[in-house]
């Protein structure tokens, strides 16, 4: 092959190589909105770790060394997250929490604006650090909190009860407790609501889909009776399938919960949690979600409510909760002292949640009706 037509394939190559890229530009923007398509670009591509985080080189050198893990931050220190220092493989479920685990958390300063899902900081909570690594974590750390595994294998509920009665929670990282301490996790408030009627188990993990936290209750009622069944549904839960419609992925799944309900005793509970994009829309706009995604949402919220009553089970809509507490607060910033990022609850907002399943235990006849204790 001659000069010539070397040149020639070479750039027919490059003109097609192009032309997909375009069309998968396109395609992509389209479906999700050019403006978050850049934005995703900005923020995964051309923003670095140092535009996001301050971590000076002796100190990623240190924290590579710990096994620490830095989440939000383009993975300075090439861990796959920190959960890989608080879960191991399960066959069953996918992966579980490693019994006994304690881990230390530090929620970091960002130098980027408006960051809403910030750089995370996690340590085994018996790491050995320097004076230098200890400075660093004193100037930069925004919050602190500590993860707990009991020996069971469960997140820590506190406080600990022992009662032949138990309500067993699943669910992904919103009911774990990403981002609160164990005393601050939905399962504690309900815990010192129900007192010691119950023993209220957490076997939220991080990462879970609904079909997980539904082999995760499977699994849990193998080794043990419990009286109830709550099933904490954060709205990603029914995101995974392309092209299918939200609702229709959460009926799936609540069909399916449906179907274990007599392990549990008949009483199955599901309460649904939205991203914080969603919840304050109306003040992100088009710097938040979608529309199309906002649209999917405010569609799973309307049907979700039906399917949960067909299949028998209680349904619980946190949106509420955060729109009732808006409006009882008076100011619209109210919903930011809900969430302690993106997606996740704070102490307040598990407070507020587990209110809300107080009652429904109080309608399905778990609870006599009382007052609810003051936390």
């Amino acid at each position: 092959m001659g000069t010539k037509a070397i040149k020639i394939a070479f750039l027919a190559g490059n003109l097609t190589a192009s032309i997909l890229f375009l069309f998968v530009f396109l395609f992509v923007g389209y479906r999700i909105g050019f403006s978050t398509l850049f934005e995703k670009l900005w923020k995964r591509v051309v923003l670095p770790s140092n535009k996001i985080l301050y971590l000076p080189d002796n100190i990623l050198k240190e924290l590579i060394a710990l096994n620490a893990v830095v989440d939000n931050a383009d993975n300075p220190t090439q861990q796959l997250s920190h959960y890989t220092i608080l879960v191991d493989r399960d066959e069953e479920v996918g992966w579980a929490l490693i019994p006994n685990a304690r881990i230390s958390l530090y929620m970091l300063r960002a130098l980027n604006p408006l960051n809403f899902d910030p750089p995370i900081l996690a340590l085994r909570l018996d790491a050995k650090l320097s004076e230098d690594l200890r400075s660093y974590i004193s100037r930069q750390t925004r919050l602190h909190y500590t993860y707990t595994v009991g020996a069971d294998g469960f997140r820590t509920t506190i406080p600990l009860v022992e009662s032949e009665h138990k309500i067993l929670m699943v669910g992904d990282s919103v009911l774990f407790g990403e981002g609160v301490n164990d005393d601050a996790t939905m399962s504690s408030h309900l815990q010192r609501m129900v007192r010691e009627s119950f023993r209220v188990v957490n076997a939220g993990v991080g990462g879970f889909s609904g079909e997980q936290a539904l082999q995760m209750a499977k699994k849990a009622a193998r080794y043990s009776q419990y009286d109830a069944l709550i099933y904490v549904a954060c709205q990603n839960d029914f995101m995974l399938q392309e092209g299918v419609p939200y609702s229709v992925q959460a009926k799936e799944v609540l069909k399916k919960f449906a179907a274990v309900k007599e392990t549990f005793s008949g009483k199955v509970i599901v309460i649904l949690v939205p991203y914080m994009e969603y919840s304050i829309d109306d003040i992100l706009q088009r710097g938040g979600w979608y529309r199309e995604m906002v649209a999917e949402t405010d569609q799973l919220r309307r049907e979700m409510p039906t399917s949960a009553k067909d299949y028998g089970l209680e349904f619980i809509d946190s949106t509420d909760i955060i729109n009732n507490y808006m409006r009882q607060s008076g100011t619209i910033m109210a919903r930011f002292a809900l969430y302690v990022d993106n997606a996740h609850l704070s102490p307040l907002g598990n407070r507020l949640a587990a209110e809300k399943l107080y009652v429904s235990l109080q309608k399905l006849a778990l609870i006599h009706s009382m007052r609810m204790p003051s936390q």
